[in-house]
């Protein structure tokens, strides 16, 4: 059954690219180049130290193949310009890249990059904090879908089984905040009298 729900995690993950790739295509969602350049390389990094460790999942293989070609339409479509928080995000991947190589230990560049993930994520809060209607709710949606069914696939409760899912998981569900908790509160929130 963990098998199962592992192969449709990754359908839904790599299906949710697709909304996500007309958005990005009509103008109505501004990807951030560093979060999804982070995530292409993050998840190319961990896939590498999964399929080393012999623990490779459905959501890993769709996160590399749609973050690539997510980070490609960014590079294109998104925000223009490099702030300071990416570079940052940037340079702390690169370091995080350096760590598993110079170690060369599968499951120490699994955790490093998935704590890398999330630091890389910082530009795309930043935007969904700020304007989350520049961003898709339905492709979220989706992923985070995905993310709950991939921690329910999770095999063994060992760091290198689990920590890409609860790391993935993390992410997709401050950005359900972000998107969809969050500007309901801001609305219902009444000026306070004076």
């Amino acid at each position: 059954m963990r098998e199962v729900l592992s192969i449709v995690s990754g359908i839904l993950f790599f299906g949710a690219c697709l909304p996500y790739i007309v958005a990005i295509i009509r103008k109505k969602t501004e990807p951030k180049k560093a979060t999804w350049l982070i995530w292409a390389i993050m998840d190319t990094v961990i896939f590498a130290g999964m399929y080393a460790s012999g623990v490779t999942n459905g959501q890993i293989i769709a996160a590399v193949l749609s973050g690539w070609i997510i980070a490609a339409l960014a590079l294109k479509y998104g925000i223009p310009g490099w702030s300071k928080t990416d570079k940052r995000c940037l340079g702390g991947t690169m370091l995080g890249v350096v760590l598993w190589v110079t170690f060369n230990n599968p499951l120490f560049g699994i955790v490093i990059l998935c704590v890398v993930g999330l630091l890389g994520s910082v530009p795309t809060f930043q935007s969904a904090h700020g304007n989350p209607e520049k961003e898709d709710r339905f492709a979220w949606t989706i992923w985070w879908i995905s993310c709950v069914i991939a921690v329910l696939a999770i095999p063994h409760w060992t760091l290198a089984d689990a920590a890409q899912p609860l790391a993935f998981a993390t992410i997709e569900s401050i950005m359900m905040y972000l998107l969809w908790i969050r500007p309901r509160r801001f609305r219902n929130q009444k000026p306070a009298a004076s």
